[in-house]
């Protein structure tokens, strides 16, 4: 079983995801993210929209994942070249249990970056070892003021996404 990443019409993330759970029986994940806005009324309320547009993450065996698109229209696996091949993309189960916790987490705000802006290569791999992020691993760095500090969890060139701010004390280096 693998992390596959799959693209799908914005707006249809859920739908997709409630789609493939019922048909497949597997797990799927859809970041989603607490949103403040604007009523038909003009009160301000809060709603549940999806932090990624058109990302459906999905644990399958290797046959559900190639079936997932016959059945599904306007759903495709994302792909990469690899020694002149196109091949799907594939999160570690690792990396992702720690997305999962970061960016499933209703208690704390996560924050969405793009790992094409972000330079990795500077930062120190870090677990997090108090709070509620407890065991989520990452690369610490610094991202607003100058006290700001947060753990990073970067999925191959798909996305990134930063934790609320982390007392560096709950932190400790690895590798």
């Amino acid at each position: 079983m693998n992390w596959y990443v799959f693209r799908c019409s914005p707006g249809k993330e859920v739908v997709f995801q409630q789609a493939i759970r019922t048909r497949h029986g597997v797990e799927c994940f859809v970041p989603m993210e607490k949103k403040r806005q604007q009523d038909r009324h003009g009160r301000f309320v809060w709603v549940q929209k999806c932090a990624l547009s058109s990302y459906v993450f999905v644990h399958a065996d290797r046959e559900t994942f190639a079936q997932i698109p016959k059945d599904l229209t306007n759903i495709r696996p994302m792909m990469h070249m690899r020694e002149g091949l196109f091949v799907p993309v594939i999160v570690p189960d690792v990396d992702m249990a720690s997305f999962i916790r970061v960016a499933g987490s209703q208690d704390e705000q996560a924050v969405y970056l793009d790992p094409a802006k972000l330079n990795f290569k500077k930062g120190d791999r870090v677990r997090i070892i108090g709070g509620s992020f407890v065991g989520v691993e990452g690369t610490f760095m610094q991202i607003g003021g100058k006290h700001e500090k947060r753990v990073v969890i970067q999925l191959d060139n798909i996305i990134a996404v930063a934790t609320a701010a982390i007392p560096a004390s709950l932190v400790e280096k690895i590798g």
